[in-house]
């Protein structure tokens, strides 16, 4: 095809764009940064005139330049290049200073090392991060490392698909360049990106005593994760009888949050944990969020994709198992990373209701493990317990003991029993340990108790900005306790949107500013509930957009939110500041927390039932408020309640079914225990309804029944579809089922034929009596499965027929509460 336009200029070179890091850019005046403005073609809207912090913000997001460019991946032909410049002599060691830091460091092929590992720099004159080169004394690379400011210590960093050279009998050197540009030169160059060579180069030299690779073993015992909705935590059990608890900055606590970064043809870049919050943090108002909370309901429905756009304009559609394969890939590396060993086996910490469906799908993901969900959430708890007592031998003999388990984590709350025996001969403790799935919510956990708190902090500032009248407003009892907050929050609205859902039609921009302002209320009530439940008691937290208020309270970035005024957005320019107190923080969450334990406790207080356990334990980060514990002793003696309100750092209520499960792996890799565990699921939350043909309501399976009932309903031959509803043990619709069938594709079969298939399930007295051109529906739970089974059953000229046996799961993301849906 012809061409039939010009191209200019062919032999031209792409200039090379000017960057610019933060940390510059505060120490500049006014006519410096307008002056980067105009040098850079960086336009600055008319209707929006910008002060100092939005110049830089301007500046950072078109020019800004990612701060210390570390060199962390591998890259073709990237040491060799390095070596080049070695060669070239314009590397100068210098005598000028001195750096501290260990003699011998110990590497582990596969793997990186970062701060745990230990290996501290010191420098009397300061240090700035930047990267470092392993040589030898004749200057040649072996690999690269780089420095990383944790807290306020230097520690050496590198990545783990960083290369390292054969390592043989030299004097191996770190090298340190104080000078910060020539950092950002042995980056470019490690990457093949264009950059002006320094004519001159100070390094300064630090000897080994020695330096070794090594290969990592692999690990004798499994790696157990607990994949919670807000957080995961993950462990191992040593050789030596110890436990190890796998550490994220400095906690061990691991968000369970995904971030995407970019997406090529090939593969999708994407960031983890902390890593993923951070990416938010640098998020702009007028950019899509691409970070995704609550990760684990994935598992309900891991077959669907989801939507990101990214900054390049492009929407794109991820799948779900993906996403969830890329984590645990980053559990595992982190894990590897950091106990210097690989895994073949992993157990997984699911909750007893769904153990079936956690382990299948996990299997799926990691075919190349051995995967197995051994433990429920439940049964670690208890054995947390159970070791306790070991520990401290107080326990009696051959006497059983009964708990109740009340998990309440960041997107659920289940309440599980259990029950076990202690007893000890000469060769091991033999416990029997037997845990029941009681009851649960899927749609409460720490979310719900976040979004209250985003309610509030909304309403708040609305009033601060005079959209609404200053007052409080008043927190109920019962079904209507948020009747009044329900309708301030609705008013806020007009000025503070964060329903980004309705925006979707209305215009790019406006859909991301709105969405933003969501995601930045979410995390500031994050922030907010947990400064307020910490381990350390605090009163009141000052809410303010002055940085000089931060230690007192929460800094209000006014750059992450927008402001609706006659219908134009813009950020907040207005100084905001207003208190809140702990009193009625725990007063807004007092009707939810007390109608959660309503309902799961009013029974069995009813029937005597809670008078049989000896112990009460509350767990999951969300129980660290109080109110827990109050509405808890309206059914029990406050003595019979555990929920270690004894931490020092706000993680035991989290870390405790993790080391449960620590203990029993150990325990019975050593032969200290012998374990007769026993779990089952009890009573159902839900119930099964479906319409006769007279337009009645039909309940085919009951909730909270213990026994195990099959339901029947019956239609003419001639239809195609059977729907059934799905409700909550109050007898609320949650979804329908549509169960499509086709009876000309029925196989013929017998009574006896359906004995010997469906024992206890399709009872005979019911086929007996299906009439000619009946078809009667047989439906049952799989608790094992979490879900229910429909079976339908024709008899056509005296002749039974069988349809396809179809199972349908009990729960997912299609009814259940998402908070990150854009209707909040």
């Amino acid at each position: 095809m012809s061409r039939y336009t010009y191209t200019l200029n062919q032999e031209q070179k792409e200039e090379p764009v000017n960057t610019y890091k933060q940390k510059d850019l505060e120490k500049m005046t006014m006519f410096h940064l307008r002056e980067i403005c105009r040098k850079e073609r960086l336009v600055i809207p008319k209707s929006q005139n910008l002060d100092r912090e939005g110049m830089i913000r301007l500046i950072m997001r078109f020019r800004g330049q990612k701060e210390y460019r570390h060199i962390r991946s591998i890259q073709e032909g990237g040491l060799q290049r390095l070596q080049n410049v070695a060669d070239s002599g314009i590397i100068h060691i210098s005598g000028s200073r001195q750096l501290q830091m260990p003699a011998t460091i110990l590497l582990y092929r596969g793997t990186g090392l970062n701060e745990l590992d230990g290996y501290e720099v010191r420098s009397e004159s300061g240090l700035y991060e930047g990267n470092l080169l392993l040589v030898d004394e004749s200057l040649q690379i072996y690999t690269c490392f780089y420095l990383q400011k944790v807290v306020d210590a230097c520690y050496i960093f590198k990545g783990k698909d960083v290369p390292v050279r054969l390592l043989e009998k030299r004097q191996y050197s770190v090298l340190y360049f104080p000078n910060e540009r020539d950092s950002e030169f042995l980056y470019d160059c490690y990457h093949g990106k264009r950059a002006p060579v320094p004519g001159y180069m100070e390094a300064i030299r630090t000897p080994l005593l020695d330096i070794q690779e090594k290969d990592i073993a692999e690990a004798a015992l499994p790696l157990v994760i607990d994949f919670g909705s807000s957080n995961t935590t993950m462990g191992i059990c040593l050789p030596d009888g110890s436990t190890r608890v796998a550490i994220d900055r400095g906690s061990p606590i691991i968000p369970s949050v995904i971030g995407v970064k970019s997406v090529t043809e090939d593969r999708t870049e994407y960031v983890f944990g902390h890593d993923a919050q951070s990416l938010y943090a640098q998020n702009y108002r007028d950019e899509d969020v691409t970070i995704f909370y609550d990760i684990k309901r994935f598992i309900s429905d891991p077959d669907r994709e989801q939507s990101v756009i990214l900054k390049n304009g492009y929407r794109y559609q991820i799948p779900r198992r993906e996403m969830l394969r890329a984590y645990l890939d980053y559990l595992l590396e982190l894990a590897c990373q950091q106990f210097k060993c690989s895994f073949t086996n992993i157990q997984f910490l699911a909750p007893i209701r769904q153990k079936e469906k956690f382990r299948e799908l996990f299997m799926a993901l990691l075919p190349e493990y051995t995967v197995n969900c051994e433990l429920d959430e439940g049964m670690a708890v208890l054995f947390h317990s159970i070791a306790g007592l070991i520990d401290r031998d107080s326990y009696e003999k051959r006497r059983w003991y009964h708990a109740l388990i009340i998990d309440c984590g960041g997107g659920t709350t289940d309440l599980t029993s259990g029950r076990f025996c202690i007893d000890n001969n000469r060769v091991s403790y033999i416990i029997d340990l037997e845990t029941r799935y009681e009851n649960g919510d899927t749609n409460f956990g720490g979310n719900n108790l976040t979004y209250r708190i985003l309610q509030m902090v909304k309403v708040r500032l609305a009033q601060s900005l005079g959209f609404l009248r200053d007052g409080s407003f008043a927190i109920g009892e019962g079904a209507g306790a948020y009747s009044e907050l329900e309708e301030r929050y609705r008013q806020a609205e007009v000025c503070i949107p964060t329903r980004f859902k309705e925006y979707a039609e209305r215009g790019r921009e406006q859909y991301f500013l709105v969405k933003n302002n969501y995601y930045y209320l979410f995390e500031l009530a994050e922030t907010i509930k947990k400064e307020f439940f910490q381990s350390q008691f605090r009163y009141k937290l000052i809410v303010s957009t002055k940085r000089e208020e931060e230690k007192q309270g929460i800094f209000l970035d006014e750059w992450k939110l927008s402001v609706c005024e006659n219908g134009r957005f813009a950020h907040l320019s207005r100084k905001v500041e207003f208190p809140l107190y702990l009193h009625e923080i725990e007063e807004l969450m007092r009707p939810d927390i007390y109608q959660m334990m309503e309902r799961f406790l009013d029974e069995p207080f009813e029937k005597g039932e809670l008078q049989n356990y000896e112990m009460i334990k509350l767990t999951g980060q969300s129980c660290k408020s109080r109110i827990f514990t109050e509405a808890l002793k309206q059914y029990v003696p406050g003595k019979l309640i555990q929920n270690t309100k004894k931490e020092q750092d706000g993680t035991e209520l989290k870390m405790c079914c993790l080391e449960g499960a620590l203990a029993y792996f150990l325990n019975c890799k050593l032969g200290f225990m012998k374990i007769n565990q026993k779990y089952q699921v009890g009573t159902l939350p839900y119930e099964i309804m479906a319409y006769t043909h007279e337009n009645k309501e039909k309940v085919l399976i009951r909730s909270l029944d213990r026994g195990a009932h099959i339901g029947y309903i019956s239609r003419f031959r001639i239809g195609k579809q059977l729907d059934l509803y799905l409700n909550d043990e109050r007898g609320n619709w949650l979804k329908t089922f549509h169960f499509e069938y086709d009876a000309t594709k029925f196989e013929k079969t017998t009574q006896d034929e359906i004995n010997h298939m469906f024992q206890g399930t399709v009872v005979q007295e019911e086929t007996d009596i299906i009439t000619e051109g009946e078809m009667k529906f047989f439906v049952w739970i799989s608790k094992i499965r979490w879900g229910f089974v429909v079976l339908p059953i024709l008899r056509a000229e005296g002749i039974l027929f069988k349809g396809q046996e179809t199972f349908f799961d009990f729960e997912d993301d299609t009814w259940e509460m998402n908070f990150f849906d854009g209707k909040k």
